[in-house]
């Protein structure tokens, strides 16, 4: 039956080069006396000096911040998403032996990124709809029971199986102007760094400036004397690790940490992926990370900087531990897990959600034809070109492996949502 849903308001996050990527969350602050993962200032009294100081005959080494402890801090889900422009979303009831793919899919990632999701909705009201604006998805207390049982359940397909079809029920969504949406990818990269800069390793990754002028300069007047330096990269694997909000570095002596996103400098984004498409330097349907990757390498150094600093979003990180099996914090304040999560429009999904994926997955780096297959996956990420009831960026993991599937990932999707059944009882929807 056709249900209509309004929205108005900003999503706050960063993009893709082309088609929109994720950022993560703006990290909650710690108490003084503990570092967690949700850290963002750099340390009190720091020495900071701006960044029209000319920098070329000095020398800063980076001075990463020690490991801080291995502390989970787990938060209720950010507020509800403000109204979108008003649509129509149709629903239509849907039996998994009617989803292709369902009965060959991989479940399990899909159990984990859930199971997150539920110790987030732990810390929320009970009493409260995860989002007013959509009445389907209905209270917390609707996903308790079913959040309940991901405690004595395995973490294995057939258990995730059972699992998702005792619990919930599908339902396909279209929108007035259709069913299919876009999918793309996003990723974590994974970067080698020095602590000393040299003609390779370059580019600084800063932590978030107390100098609150820096804060508003553009890409081109931040260097190295204008925050601490946490490490220093190559230039294009640092501005490639901007654009995806997060990133591992990886230090000569083996150690790694995770830089993970603390804000930015209040410049708008601009995308150097269009900026080749418009220069006539690629197609739309050529343009990707590796495109442009390739296109920076024949171009050389200078016209590399020119390009990224036609970009004046400037990124700046945090340390983090690294946790086994745990991937970057997403919106959801939630660790994202590989081909388990992905960044939605909250406008139209809240975080937590659950939605099956029929579309194109690359089985490779560099395969832009793919398979056609399923995915199940939550909602706990967003990003600023990620807009639309039909719109996804699909978290491919970590590393130059996930990197190279996510850079081709550019495929038509539709969407069937998951709700508990005991909401689809309390609503009187049940088919």
């Amino acid at each position: 039956m056709p249900r209509l849903i309004t929205n108005l308001g900003m999503i706050l996050c960063l993009a893709l080069l082309i088609t929109g990527c994720t950022t993560i969350a703006e990290p909650t602050p710690a108490a003084p006396e503990q570092t967690t993962q949700n850290d963002t200032a750099s340390p009190s009294g720091e020495a900071e000096t701006e960044s029209s100081t000319d920098s070329s005959d000095v020398i800063v080494i980076a001075e990463p911040l020690p490991a801080p402890p291995v502390v989970i801090e787990i938060f209720a889900p950010p507020a509800p998403a403000p109204q979108p422009p008003v649509i129509e979303i149709f629903e239509q009831p849907k039996w998994y032996d009617a989803i292709p793919h369902w009965y060959f899919a991989d479940l399990s990632p899909a159990l984990k990124s859930f199971k997150a999701s539920c110790k987030s909705f732990a810390k929320a009201d009970p009493f409260a709809e995860l989002n007013p604006n959509l009445p389907e998805y209905g209270r917390y207390d609707d996903w308790q029971a079913a959040c309940d049982e991901t405690l004595f359940i395995g973490s294995d397909n057939n258990a995730a199986r059972y699992f998702f079809e005792t619990y919930f029920e599908p339902s396909q969504i279209s929108t007035s102007e259709g069913e299919e949406g876009l999918l793309t990818g996003y990723y974590e990269p994974e970067i080698n760094v020095r602590k000393i800069p040299d003609s390779i390793y370059s580019e600084p990754v800063l932590a978030k400036p107390t100098n609150e002028t820096v804060l508003t300069l553009a890409r081109k007047d931040i260097n190295a004397r204008s925050s601490r330096v946490i490490a220093y990269g190559k230039p294009i694997e640092v501005f490639f690790m901007q654009v995806q909000g997060s990133g591992r570095l990886r230090f000569s002596d083996g150690t790694s940490i995770r830089a993970a996103y603390a804000g930015n400098n209040g410049k708008g984004y601009k995308s150097i992926g269009k900026i080749l498409v418009d220069r006539g330097e690629m197609s739309l349907e050529q343009a990707s990370k590796q495109s442009i990757s390739e296109w920076m390498g024949r171009a050389g150094p200078q016209a590399t900087r020119e390009l990224m600093n036609e970009n004046p979003r400037y990124i700046f990180f945090a340390e983090q531990v690294i946790i086994a099996g745990e991937g970057p914090r997403g919106a959801m304040r939630v660790a994202l897990t590989d081909m388990g999560s992905i960044a939605v429009d909250p406008r139209y999904h809240p975080y937590g959600s659950l939605i099956w994926l029929e579309t194109t997955l690359p089985q490779y780096g560099g395969d832009y034809r793919g398979v056609k297959t399923g995915l199940l996956v939550s909602a706990q990420d967003t990003g600023n070109a990620i807009r639309g009831p039909l719109r996804g960026d699909l978290f491919f993991g970590a590393g130059d492996e996930a990197g190279n599937k996510a850079g081709v990932m550019k495929h038509p999707v539709t969407w069937t949502i998951l709700v508990p059944k005991a909401l689809s009882a309390r609503l009187g929807t049940k088919s």
